[in-house]
This record gives C-alpha cells, sequence and structure tokens, in this order.
C-alpha cells in the first residue's frame, strides 16, 4: 500500500502549487467576477487545514482528501467575501450614488431616484421589502456590476428570468417609493 501521509508544507508547494492553481481557474471560469488571487490564497489555506486534518487511517488518498477541502475553502470565501459585499452594496451611500442612471426612454429607474432624494433610510426600507432572489439580483447588478447572463450564472437560473426578476424588483422598489413619498402604507 503506498504511503498515504501528508506530505510537508514545503513538499505541498512543490507538488499541488499547480494543482490549487487548476482549481481555481476552473472555479475562476464558472465564476468570473472571483478574484483569482484570493482564490489562490484561500486553496492554500485549505491545503494547509488537509495537511494537518489528514488522518490516513481513514483509507482515503490525501489527494483525495486535499481536493475536497481545496475547493471548500475557495468556495466558502468566495460566499463570505459575497456576504460582505451584499452588505455593504445596502448601505454604501457611495455605492447608492454611482447607480443613478436613466434608461433609453429618460426614465429613471427608482434606485436612482432615492438616491437622488439621499433618503437612504427609505432605500434601505424598500430593499428590505423585496423578496431576497430579487434583492440579490438588484445586488449583484448595481453593487457587483454583473449583467443578466452573469447573474443568471451565479444563481444557476436562466438568463431570461433574471431580467424579469431584476425588472420586477425594480418595479417593486418603484410601487413602495411612490407609496412611502405619498404616505401611503405598504403591506
Amino acid at each position: 500500500m503506498p504511503d498515504q501521509s501528508p506530505p510537508d508544507h514545503k513538499a505541498l508547494t512543490s507538488l499541488y502549487g499547480d494543482w490549487i492553481k487548476r482549481m481555481a481557474l476552473l472555479l475562476k471560469a464558472r465564476m468570473p467576477w472571483a478574484d483569482l488571487d484570493e482564490m489562490l490564497q484561500w486553496g492554500a489555506v485549505g491545503m494547509m487545514e488537509a495537511s494537518q486534518r489528514f488522518d490516513p487511517s481513514h483509507g482515503v488518498a490525501f489527494q483525495a482528501f486535499a481536493s475536497r477541502r481545496i475547493k471548500g475553502a475557495m468556495i466558502d470565501g468566495l460566499r463570505r467575501e459575497g456576504a460582505r459585499r451584499r452588505d455593504e452594496a445596502v448601505l454604501a451611500p457611495e455605492v447608492m450614488e454611482n447607480t443613478v442612471q436613466e434608461d433609453s426612454y429618460g426614465q429613471v429607474d427608482p434606485l436612482s431616484l432615492l438616491a437622488r432624494t439621499d433618503n437612504y433610510t427609505l432605500l434601505v426600507a424598500a430593499l428590505k421589502t423585496l423578496p431576497e432572489l430579487e434583492y440579490r439580483i438588484l445586488a449583484l447588478h448595481f453593487y457587483n456590476d454583473l449583467n443578466n447572463r452573469e447573474i443568471a450564472a451565479v444563481l444557476d437560473i436562466s438568463e431570461g428570468y433574471a431580467s424579469r426578476l431584476r425588472k420586477r424588483a425594480l418595479e417593486l422598489l418603484g410601487t413602495h417609493m411612490n407609496a412611502a413619498q405619498s404616505g401611503e402604507t405598504m403591506p
């Protein structure tokens, strides 16, 4: 039976450095917005954790054990980073100011109107009324600058559905904003 023990840290770098990079590139191909350097760092951390936690008595080869830990570390890092960015997207006024734009008919989208009135409390309240999926789509579009195709890939939905949900989310924000400005209460 071949040696099942993990190599030392120096050997890990030489043996698995290209392997970690290949895994990061494969994930980046599926998630083009991801930062490759960060994924490589998360992968290296995953490799070190795998080397520390590996137990050859379970009968699993180190490479198989490590590959799951490396990929898991990269995905966990992307999730943490995405959650942090979504939180910043809702609360950062400078981000909302950058979203001011008019469509081809000269109509201003609800986020732009909210940003122009400097009523961020109203914006946060309006965003909280959105269903989770619509909220995520707006965060991905306005904060991460993803187009419908990229949003669809992230959320594992069709591009057309992503477009319809984004339009519906903006309409819901507009309805909530108009009601709040006229003093009506929304259900």
